[in-house]
């Protein structure tokens, strides 16, 4: 496989933008990510086997290699590399889980200005002040003149990995380290399942549902390409309500010229709607038409499903 190849394919499974030109070897480079406020939140590093993308806003990570076959001596190499790998990925995934714990623990129920500015000011949630935050996982974790922060557990299997915390900007932060590969956050419990990147949408979602009179499941997974590797997880029907991206304007051939949304809620394999406005979620959507309009596209999805 070609370096430029393998590149696009590390970035495109975490949601990276790749860097433009000529990528340094062995070093980690930056880039930037799809999301909103993604601006040097993601890293590239290759070398002559292989490319590595991570998003550190989703805490997304993707391994690329670019040769199938290796020498005897390559192969034991590599499989010493990988065992280390492994290892401090491991230690990092246990630190990171500790830390997430402790800030849950810090966090307190309260009503958020970042929340109010997405249509639920009396939305309570687990929130926490930057001074604690600092303390309890560092200065990297808290934006410049932020006060505090909505607190989302990330957890798999029921067990906390890590958590994203929502700054009042809305500028969204997780830990370095933590296991984010088929995490999800659970807002509501019901009967179907329905999937969603972040809290807000899914918010919204549950309050379409409820006017819809369905109690169903809902589950932030942080990422688009998350959203594909919860849905692997899912027994029974789940739905997936995805973001309305735009193709990425430096590749727009990495996701087959679709934007994030849609190419990983196809790849999922599930029913799936968007919003009808590009750059637009389905909190976006809420907000500038109102409920009923988020309920229009979700009926019309559950109706053309069951076909």
């Amino acid at each position: 496989m070609m370096l430029e190849q393998a590149i696009s394919e590390a970035c495109a499974a975490v949601g990276v933008i790749p860097p433009r030109g000529r990528v340094a070897m062995r070093k980690w480079v930056q880039a930037d990510t799809l999301a909103k406020n993604g601006k040097g939140d993601g890293r590239l590093i290759c070398d002559e086997f292989r490319v590595t993308a991570m998003n550190w806003q989703t805490g997304d990570k993707a391994t690329v290699w670019l040769k199938d076959e290796f020498t005897p001596a390559e192969k034991k190499r590599f499989a010493e590399t990988r065992a280390k790998d492994q290892r401090e990925d491991r230690e990092k995934s246990a630190r990171a889980a500790a830390i997430a714990t402790k800030i849950i623990a810090a966090s307190k129920p309260g009503t958020h200005p970042y929340l109010g500015s997405k249509g639920f000011p009396s939305e309570r949630a687990p929130v926490i002040a930057a001074e604690k935050v600092a303390e309890i996982a560092g200065d990297y974790m808290v934006p410049d003149g932020a006060c505090e922060a909505v607190v989302v557990p990330a957890r798999v299997n029921g067990s906390i990995t890590s958590v994203q915390l929502i700054w009042r900007d809305g500028t969204k932060k997780f830990l370095f380290g933590g296991d984010m590969g088929r995490a999800s956050h659970r807002i509501a419990t019901g009967g179907d399942t329905w999937l969603c990147e972040g809290y807000a949408t899914g918010l919204s979602l549950r309050a379409a549902l409820k006017g819809l009179s369905r109690k169903d499941t809902i589950l932030v997974c942080f990422s688009a390409s998350n959203i594909a590797k919860v849905a692997s997880t899912i027994k029974g029907r789940c739905y997936i309500a995805a973001d309305h991206d735009a193709p990425p304007k430096t590749k727009p051939e990495q996701f087959d010229g679709l934007g994030a949304g849609e190419f990983f809620a196809r790849k999922a394999g599930r029913p799936y709607a968007m919003p009808p406005i590009v750059k637009t979620d389905f909190n976006d959507l809420h907000q500038s038409e109102g409920i009923f309009a988020v309920q229009r596209v979700l009926s019309k999805l559950i109706r053309e499903a069951r076909m």
